[in-house]
């Protein structure tokens, strides 16, 4: 980063932030890391394909959808989690993000009762939710397949 000149976005200096004073992995940790992964991603796969005990056709279903982020396209420098897409990319699976609209902040029913957050994380999701905020923000859909083909 200093080479480039440019400072760190701050979603990225947040990320970095976690791993400040930590030292680094050695050669054991990172193959026992990498084992875990590979052993997620069996996991994973074996879960994916079960899906074909359930379906009418045998086969496992093609794809899943799911939401990109916990809102709409958020504030910039304002992303604190991202698990809809980190997901896919652990796994390594392909996923597309596409939009399917955006959203009318003065047709927003804003007297939805919203559960309480549970965490750090969904606090500060809620914190920054005002319909005036995502007026005429991307609503978007990820839709991800196991099958790198697909």
């Amino acid at each position: 980063m200093a080479e480039s000149g440019e400072p760190a976005v701050p979603s990225f200096e947040w990320i970095v932030s976690s791993a400040k004073g930590r030292p680094p992995y050695t050669v054991a940790e990172i193959f026992r890391l990498n084992g875990e992964r590979e052993a997620f991603r069996a996991r994973a796969l074996t879960h994916w394909n079960d899906t074909a005990l359930k379906t009418s056709t045998k086969k496992p279903v093609d794809a899943i959808l799911t939401p990109v982020a916990p809102t709409l396209a958020p504030p910039h420098d304002s992303i604190r989690w991202w698990g809809y897409s980190s997901y896919w990319n652990l796994l390594d699976y392909p996923a597309a993000v596409f939009p399917v609209g955006r959203l009318d902040a003065a047709s927003f029913q804003s007297d939805i009762e919203l559960p309480q957050p549970r965490n750090e994380t969904e606090q500060s999701i809620r914190v920054q939710w005002d319909p005036a905020t995502y007026d005429n923000a991307p609503i978007a859909l990820q839709v991800s397949s196991s099958d790198a083909n697909y």
